[in-house]
């Protein structure tokens, strides 16, 4: 193999390492250039876009007795200490590190070209939702998904402290937080920045409100049972206290003291 005659690496000359990139380097390069490289620590070939040839050939800028045979095979020392590359050595080394750093560019150019097409596709898709959505006369049809985008990208705008959510995504953030927990919500918001808020924003708005759910209101419950050894109703959804349910709150053998919390019929 000429590396002079190389017009490109390929990917896996470019995932070379260790003994597989110094058997790389006898071939393409030759031996010296190799035990070089082995000198130098340098171990992949990826490596090499960020370095010099002179950086390479530092260490003979010191007298260091076991590199004299290496020294003497691939240059010269002027009578003023410093080494000169033999012209042949050079080119080899440059034309290498060349074809590093082309590689390395592509990569670098085919993965923004590959973002801009996400992205591309990604406004496509938001405008494509956008016309469904913006027809529509009827706001409670509209799905959550196009508003929490919209909040979100107006969010990712400001500071932390200054993220705003509308009433429909924060009622979206809190039936979120009852059905999935505190766990699971914290969960979501950490890895979807500025998509849900705070948990003690939630906790303000659930004591501002003093929400719960009825019986009657749900179908998720079908019945209502009384249990004899905690002496309380089970089956009614009791009110949260800091987000978690408080146990035992319909504690009572009396028809008409549940009828004073507004559950009985």
């Amino acid at each position: 193999m000429d590396i002079l005659q190389l017009d490109e690496l390929t990917d896996d000359m470019m995932n070379l390492r260790n003994d597989d990139f110094y058997n790389f380097l006898e071939v393409a390069l030759n031996k010296d250039l190799c035990e070089l490289f082995r000198v130098q620590g340098i171990r992949d070939m990826s490596s090499l876009s960020s370095i010099t040839i002179d950086q390479i050939t530092q260490v003979f800028t010191f007298n260091i007795m076991e590199l004299n045979n290496l020294k003497k095979s691939l240059g010269f020392v002027s009578t003023d200490g410093n080494f000169h590359l033999r012209l042949g050595y050079r080119n080899l080394l440059e034309r290498l590190i060349l074809l590093v750093k082309s590689k390395k560019s592509s990569f670098v150019k085919n993965f923004e070209l590959s973002n801009k097409h996400k992205e591309n596709q990604i406004n496509e898709k938001l405008l494509e939702m956008w016309k469904q959505t913006s027809s529509s006369s009827n706001k409670a049809c509209i799905p959550i998904l196009f508003p929490w985008i919209n909040n979100i990208f107006q969010n990712l705008e400001k500071t932390k402290n200054r993220y705003r959510y509308d009433d429909h995504i924060q009622e979206f953030a809190l039936l979120i937080f009852i059905f999935g927990g505190r766990n699971c919500y914290e969960f979501l918001r950490l890895n979807l920045p500025a998509a849900l808020p705070h948990i003690s924003n939630l906790e303000l708005i659930i004591r501002s409100q003093e929400l719960r759910m009825i019986e009657y209101l749900t179908s998720s419950i079908t019945c209502i049972d009384y249990d004899v050894q905690s002496n309380s109703f089970i089956g009614f959804s009791p009110p949260l206290v800091n987000g978690i349910p408080e146990s035992n709150f319909f504690r009572t053998e009396n028809f008409n003291e549940l009828k004073k919390c507004g559950l009985g019929s």
